[in-house]
């Protein structure tokens, strides 16, 4: 068996932030298509109330997952500066530590929404029939949705200490049983609904053990706890991890006035924004994917001490997402037509998303450079300021842009202007972590001078 190791304060930077980006964009996008094909398989039974049923469920899931993500870019922070630092021992006991945290806190918010299931679906909009066909489901998807977050937990632990590749095939391993399990379960088995969330159940512990397994062998981590620190893993870990999840919290709540403005514009908007979402998710995982795949070569060359590749790797990916946001804005301008065309949007709805693919793929391209400034404030010691900038881009970079672009171009200017927005706070969240990255390496030059 082996202990973490710095792998990141060695050899080329740019090779390192561009493995671990195309790696967890990889393993986004494998969970992105697997879902999209569940969604598919449910539609294929005929049968509203299943399909939204499946809707409830999913986002329930998201909330979770929440949660558990603000954890996981945590675990990347703290465990890549412990690995930096080569503690090599002390890291094994918090890669422990931290799928204990992970379970804990998944664990207790499935509870919660187990608890309050049916305030809860009927708050999302749910009738008692869709209730009664989304409950067996959520009872089985549910509580393994706590599995899946230690897997994603344990694929992050991985690709912190450099092993990027088995990072990869642990959550591929998912996808791929997922991918077998959902049409045998739903029908050859003939289990429907109930079959889809049998294949879930499955698919998290294939993933899970094959992660645990790997973290055993390559990362000797250990089965027994230490009281007084796991107390200590845990005040360190929550540093980063609590405002990471207020952060993650701000998301749904700018999408869901969005969807309310956009909903009045009638079936058509709402359809242009479902295809949207979908192709966001595949064109621009590698931003989403960034924060996670950035915070540990920052982390680990912030424990070793060695600022110049930490500037490095800041400013590599900067030049990253610009590039890669401008390619992509490059090819949505090229597809646009045809794409409407395919999924058969007209009126407001092929509106919307024209407006879309021609404006909204070049703000992407600077609000991709939050996903940077995140990756910074985390591994520098301003995890707060995550959480402020997701709010304002909830908030003053969303409802008053939508007001505005709706009063002024109707529903086609609704997404633009809230992207504009969004454009603005990332400016101005990349500007104010430029700011803190120069003062926070010179403090440490400075003391490094002292010693």
């Amino acid at each position: 068996m082996t202990h973490p190791r710095a792998v990141f304060t060695e050899g080329s930077v740019a090779r390192h932030v561009m493995v671990m980006s195309s790696t967890s964009a990889l393993s986004l996008l494998a969970v992105f298509l697997v879902d999209i094909f569940t969604l598919l398989y449910v539609s294929m039974l005929h049968d509203p109330l299943l399909l939204a049923a499946t809707g409830v469920a999913k986002v329930l899931i998201f909330l979770n997952s929440a949660v558990s993500s603000g954890l996981i870019i945590a675990a990347a922070t703290v465990l890549s500066e412990r690995i930096g630092h080569r503690a090599s021992k002390a890291s094994s006991r918090l890669v422990t530590h931290l799928m204990l945290m992970v379970v804990i806190a998944s664990g207790a918010t499935a509870a919660l929404q187990l608890a309050l299931l049916e305030p809860l679906t009927h708050w999302m909009g749910a009738d008692g029939n869709t209730y009664e066909a989304a409950r067996v489901f959520i009872w089985l998807t549910l509580p393994f949705s706590v599995l899946q977050s230690a897997m994603q937990m344990a694929a992050q632990i991985l690709r912190t200490a450099g092993d990027s590749r088995r990072a990869l095939c642990v959550v591929l391993s998912g996808a791929a049983v997922l991918a077998v399990a959902d049409p045998l379960f739903i029908f050859g088995l003939g289990l429907g609904l109930e079959g889809a969330g049998i294949s879930y159940a499955l698919s998290a512990l294939v993933s899970l053990g094959l992660g645990l397994y790997w973290l055993r062998a390559r990362l000797a981590m250990p089965f027994t706890l230490r009281a007084r620190l796991l107390r200590l893993h845990t005040g360190k870990v929550m540093q980063v991890g609590l405002p990471a999840m207020v952060a993650n919290l701000a998301t749904p709540v700018g999408l869901t006035y969005l969807v309310s403005s956009i909903g009045a514009y009638g079936t058509s908007a709402l359809a242009a924004m479902s295809v949207m979402d979908r192709i966001m998710q595949f064109a621009y995982c590698v931003f989403f994917s960034l924060p996670a795949a950035l915070a540990p070569v920052l982390g680990q060359n912030i424990g070793a001490h060695r600022q110049q590749r930490v500037a490095s790797a800041i400013g590599f990916s900067r030049k990253l997402v610009i590039v890669y946001g401008l390619m992509v804005w490059g090819v949505l301008l090229l597809v646009a037509n045809p794409l409407a065309d395919a999924y058969e949007l007209e009126g407001a709805g092929r509106a919307i998303f024209l407006a879309f693919c021609h404006v909204g793929g070049g703000l992407w391209a600077v609000m991709g450079l939050d996903f940077v400034a995140i990756a910074m404030f985390v591994t520098m010691g301003r995890p707060w300021l995550v959480a402020m900038f997701a709010w304002l881009r909830a908030s003053l970079g969303t409802v008053p842009f939508i007001i505005g672009g709706i009063h002024l171009f109707g529903a086609a200017g609704a997404f633009p202007a809230m992207l504009t927005g969004n454009a603005l706070i990332a400016l101005t969240s990349i500007t104010i972590a430029s700011v803190t990255a120069r003062r926070f390496l010179r403090r440490r030059v400075e003391a490094q001078a002292q010693v």
